[in-house]
């Protein structure tokens, strides 16, 4: 998603997720998530609120945690609050791909797009 000149920057929410419960110097820690999200979301001059930002921490990657039930209901709202997830990697989403796609197209269909910062971002 580009912005238009002259338009408003984009919005995002994060979404940074542990299978255990890290302490937040540790690799891959809900705390690094969200600063490489932000970090990218800054290189591209998009804008991260604090109120966007869920986490789920020390949850399975096979189910839809609270933190990403509550991201996605967020999204349903009209005007859209983002139009941007951020996420570090696909597996940090779920760890089904069937889930994964689900939770895309259910995104996609209130104009919000997925993008990670270790792997590309999915298609729209």
């Amino acid at each position: 998603m580009k912005k238009k000149p002259g338009s408003q920057p984009l919005r995002c929410a994060i979404y940074a997720r542990t299978a255990t419960v890290k302490k937040p110097d540790e690799d891959n820690s809900i705390t690094q998530q969200v600063e490489r999200c932000k970090r990218l979301a800054k290189e591209k001059e998009w804008i991260v609120s604090d109120d966007y930002i869920f986490t789920d921490s020390g949850q399975s990657g096979l189910r839809v945690n609270s933190g990403l039930k509550e991201l996605m209901r967020i999204a349903t709202i009209h005007p859209k609050p983002f139009d941007i997830l951020l996420c570090t990697s696909i597996d940090r989403i779920a760890r089904d791909t069937d889930l994964v796609i689900r939770i895309h197209k259910g995104l996609k269909a209130f104009g919000v797009e997925i993008h990670f910062t270790e792997h590309g971002d999915i298609p729209a």
